[in-house]
C-alpha cells in the first residue's frame, strides 16, 4: 500500500510525463510552475494544445502500445520544431501542451506523417492566488484540448483560437457528438487546489496511488514465467453499460453525464462559456471517480502483483495468477458500483515472451467487451485459453454481429475489426457449433 503522507500534487522540477520519450515533462507540473511564477495579477500566458488521433493510429499499428508510442514520438517531434527559447513543451495522455509568457500568437506547427493531429490555442489571464491561477490554466487546457480535437476531426474549421472554434459546436455537431467532445481527458483529474492529492515517487503524476507506466520495465524484469500478463479497461467509459436483457443502465458514462448540457448548448439555451464551466466541474468529479477505481484495482493486486497506468482508463502489469486479477476487478467494480466497471484480460507469460503474452491478454480483454452487460463471469475477467460456453458464445456473437450490421464508421466498429484480426483465437475459444456464425462476421 502507498504511503498516505500528504504529498504535493504539483512539483518542480517537473516529473517526466509517463510513457513519453526521455526529456518530456509532465504538463500538470509545468502548468503548476507557471501559476507559481506569475509575477503580478493580470499576467497572460499563451497556451496551445496539439492532440492526436490515437485510436486510428492504434488500428493502423495493430497494437495499442505501438500506436501509443507512435503518437507520443510524433508529439515530441512537433515540440522539437517549435522555438524552445520562447515556448515550453509539456505532455499528458495523447496531447502536447505549449506555453509561452512572451508571445502573442501561436507557434508555427510542423507535423510529420503517420499520425493525424489537431491543434488550437488561447491566451489565459492569471489572476488571484496560486490555486486560482492553477485552476485557470488547467481549465483552459481542457477547453483548448477540446478545440484541438474538433479541428483534428474537422480540418475545415478555419479558426484556431479555442473560443471561436467551440462556438461552432452547436452548428457542427449533434448533441451526442458534442457530449462526446466535452468528455475529454483532463491534465489533472483531481484539480488544482492547494490540498489536491499528490503522487508518490514511482506513481503516475495524474493518478495518485497508481504506479507509473515508466515502472513497467522493472516489473517485467522481476517477473516469473508463471506470472500472468494482465490488462484492464473501463467498459463503455463514454456512454456507460446497459444490461443486455432489459436495457437497464448498469454504469454511468462520461458523455452520458454531459448529454443534457450538450443538448442545452445545441438548442442555444446556454452559452459556450457557461457550458465549459459546468462541463469542467462535471469532468473533475468523474475523473476523481476514475482515479479511485484505478487505485482500487492497483492496490488489490499488491504486494504479489503490480499494475501500471499505461492505457488511459486502464492498467497493465503482472499478477501471479488469474484469481488475484479476478479479486482485484471485483473489488474495483464494487467500489464504483453503478458508476464504472472494468474488464480484464490475462495470459500466462509462457517462456517470458512478453510481446506474445501482451497480445493474448488484449484478446482476452476484447472478449470481456463482447460480453459486457450480460452478467456472466467472463464479462469481468477472461483468461486466454479459457473456452467460452454456449451462453457466452451466443452473447459475444450477438454483440459482434450487431456491430457488423451497423457497418464501418459506426461507434464500436473497431470491436469487429479486432475480432476479424484475432479470428484464429476466437475459433479456439468458441464452441464448434458457433464457428459458422463467427465466419459470417
Amino acid at each position: 500500500m502507498r504511503d498516505e503522507a500528504v504529498r504535493a500534487a504539483f512539483v518542480w522540477p517537473a516529473r517526466a510525463a509517463p510513457g513519453f520519450p526521455a526529456g518530456c515533462p509532465d504538463a500538470g507540473d509545468v502548468l503548476g510552475r507557471i501559476a507559481e511564477s506569475a509575477e503580478e495579477a493580470g499576467d497572460e500566458v499563451a497556451l496551445a494544445v496539439v492532440t492526436s488521433a490515437l485510436r486510428a493510429t492504434v488500428e493502423d499499428s495493430r497494437d495499442h502500445e505501438a500506436g501509443l508510442r507512435k503518437v507520443r514520438n510524433s508529439l515530441a517531434l512537433v515540440a522539437d520544431g517549435t522555438d524552445s527559447g520562447r515556448w515550453t513543451a509539456s505532455y499528458y495522455g495523447k496531447d502536447l501542451v505549449l506555453t509561452s509568457t512572451d508571445v502573442a500568437e501561436p507557434p508555427p506547427m510542423r507535423f510529420g506523417t503517420g499520425v493525424r493531429h489537431g491543434w488550437a490555442w488561447d491566451r489565459v489571464r492569471l489572476d488571484g492566488g496560486v490555486a486560482q491561477r492553477r485552476a485557470a490554466l488547467l481549465s483552459a487546457c481542457y477547453e483548448v484540448s477540446m478545440a484541438a480535437r474538433l479541428r483534428r476531426d474537422r480540418p475545415d474549421v478555419p479558426e484556431a483560437r479555442s473560443g471561436a472554434v467551440l462556438d461552432r459546436v452547436p452548428r457542427l455537431l449533434s448533441p451526442a457528438r458534442a457530449a462526446s467532445l466535452l468528455a475529454g481527458v483532463l491534465v489533472r483529474p483531481l484539480g488544482g487546489a492547494d490540498d489536491a492529492a499528490g503522487s508518490a515517487p514511482g506513481e503516475d503524476p495524474r493518478l495518485p496511488g497508481v504506479p507509473s507506466a515508466d515502472g513497467w520495465a522493472a516489473t517485467v524484469a522481476g517477473g516469473a514465467a508463471t506470472d500472468h500478463y494482465a490488462v484492464t479497461d473501463v467498459h463503455d467509459i463514454e456512454w456507460g453499460t446497459a444490461r443486455r436483457a432489459d436495457g437497464e443502465r448498469l454504469t454511468e458514462g462520461n458523455a452520458r453525464q454531459l448529454l443534457p448540457l450538450a443538448e442545452a448548448w445545441s438548442a442555444g439555451s446556454i452559452g459556450t462559456t457557461s457550458v465549459l464551466e459546468e462541463a469542467y466541474r462535471i469532468r473533475l468529479a468523474r475523473e476523481s471517480e476514475l482515479v479511485e477505481h484505478l487505485r482500487t484495482l492497483s492496490d488489490a493486486v499488491r504486494p504479489v502483483g503490480r499494475l501500471h497506468a499505461t492505457l488511459g482508463d486502464g492498467l497493465s502489469g503482472l499478477v501471479p495468477d488469474p484469481a488475484t486479477l479476478r479479486k482485484a476487478v471485483g473489488a474495483a467494480n464494487r467500489r464504483t458500483e453503478g458508476r464504472m466497471h472494468s474488464g480484464a484480460g490475462a495470459a500466462r507469460l509462457t517462456s517470458m515472451d512478453v510481446a506474445r503474452a501482451r497480445e493474448r491478454a488484449h484478446f482476452s480483454l476484447h472478449v470481456t467487451k463482447t460480453l459486457k452487460g450480460t452478467g456472466v463471469p467472463q464479462a469481468a475477467t477472461h483468461v486466454f485459453g479459457e473456452p467460452l460456453g454456449a451462453e457466452e458464445a451466443a452473447y459475444a456473437l450477438d454483440f459482434l454481429a450487431g456491430l457488423a450490421r451497423a457497418g464501418a464508421g459506426q461507434a464500436g466498429h473497431h470491436h469487429v475489426l479486432h475480432a476479424r484480426r484475432w479470428r484464429d483465437w476466437w475459433l479456439e475459444h468458441l464452441p464448434p457449433a458457433a464457428h459458422r456464425a463467427f465466419a459470417r462476421l
